[in-house]
């Protein structure tokens, strides 16, 4: 069997949040508790047919570049805390399905210290715990109470087009960046709170490549009075 057709068999493989903490994100974290409250308990059975999980899969895969989805693990948790893995992967990142009927749960791809941080948003920690800035790709987009307060589950839920994070205490003042929700550019969400991070609005791989001998194609804005 090709290394193609071993990365693509689903495989739906119960561990305990400790185990899949330490073994995928590196992270040594026992609590994970992602999607704690988004999964409902809906832990696949063994039974459920394998185009479902193929569905889940594919889904996960698209919200991040495939450069780095093809390699990833794919996995979701249900409410008693363990992690299915979809599909085993061999670098560190890893994507989530989500749960299409539930806001806040959207599917994504993160390094482990963007698992990390997402844990502890989860955990409802008071700051996050990570050391180093992660990486969080939601290029399918999101639905999300507030771009103020990571703990807000009550608020009426806001749009949020394909994105991408920066996981690092940004401060918006120093660094005069907005921060208040865009459809485009970058801002600083949950600003002045621990858990402020770079939000960029759009794909990484929008607009075109530079190549020696392109010209210059200069397009007029206009700006309100």
């Amino acid at each position: 069997m090709s290394d193609e057709a071993s990365r693509s068999r689903v495989r739906r493989e119960p561990v305990s949040r400790r185990r899949f903490v330490e073994s995928v994100a590196g992270a040594g974290v026992a609590t994970l508790g992602l999607w704690s409250g988004a999964a409902r308990g809906d832990q696949l059975p063994a039974t459920q047919a394998d185009e479902i999980v193929k569905a889940k899969i594919r889904r996960a895969l698209l919200s991040g570049p495939e450069r780095i989805t093809r390699d990833a693990t794919v996995t979701e948790m249900n409410a008693r805390g363990e992690m299915t893995v979809l599909r085993q992967g061999t670098n560190h990142w890893v994507c989530v399905p989500g749960n299409e009927n539930i806001i806040g749960a959207a599917d994504m791809c993160a390094d482990p210290m963007g698992m990390q941080w997402m844990m502890d948003v989860i955990a409802r920690k008071p700051k996050p715990s990570n050391k180093a800035p992660g990486l969080i790709y939601m290029l399918n987009g999101a639905l999300q109470r507030s771009y103020t307060d990571p703990f807000d589950h009550t608020s009426p839920a806001i749009p949020i087009g394909p994105h991408w994070m920066i996981i690092w205490p940004f401060d918006a003042v120093a660094s005069g960046l907005p921060t208040v929700m865009r459809d485009a550019g970058t801002m600083v969400m949950f600003a002045g709170s621990p858990y402020a991070h770079l939000h960029i609005c759009g794909s990484p791989w929008d607009g075109n490549e530079y190549h020696p001998g392109d010209r210059a194609v200069w397009t007029m804005k206009y700006a309100r009075p």
